[in-house]
């Protein structure tokens, strides 16, 4: 049982695996098999992803604080219109209230799988009543795309 915001839950596929993401310069230098000067070529950067880990606790500490509006900010296109402070704070009363979790008390360490250009980051809840999960799928901006009040164990997709 879980609560889901609108159309929040749009078809995302994620793999259960991780993929390595590259980070940094790097830079090439030909050998020099001539005899004349080395050429070096000029560095490649990398750019480094949004801090997905970081941005998923921030954004369970404005639900938490009930600064609905400064999530929805972050919302992608495809869910701003369903997904305004409104529908969101509703959201997160129905699963304390309602769906029987509690109040939430604290949270553990984010869980962060990526696919593609989506990252699903989980944190698992520590609610009155029973423990959750806050799960938030970001696209490859750190925008969000998808965001859940889960219970705790639902498999990624």
């Amino acid at each position: 049982m879980f609560s889901r915001l609108g159309k929040f839950g749009v078809a995302v596929t994620v793999a259960s695996s991780a993929l390595v993401l590259v980070t940094g310069t790097v830079s090439h230098a030909l050998p020099d098999t001539t005899g004349t000067a080395v050429v070096a070529r000029p560095p490649v950067t990398v750019p480094s992803p949004p801090p997905y880990k970081q941005l998923a606790l921030k954004t369970l500490d404005q639900v938490v604080k009930g600064n609905f509006v400064a999530v929805s900010a972050r919302f992608d296109e495809s869910i701003r219109q369903e997904g305004n402070p409104v529908v969101l704070s509703n959201a997160w009363k129905e699963y304390q209230d309602q769906l029987g979790f509690g109040r939430y008390q604290s949270h553990g360490a984010p869980r962060q799988v990526v696919s593609g250009d989506r990252t699903v980051v989980d944190i698992p809840l520590r609610m009155a009543k029973q423990p959750g999960d806050f799960r938030v799928v970001f696209d490859g901006k750190g925008h969000i795309e998808g965001l859940w009040f889960l219970k705790k164990g639902v498999p990624v997709p």
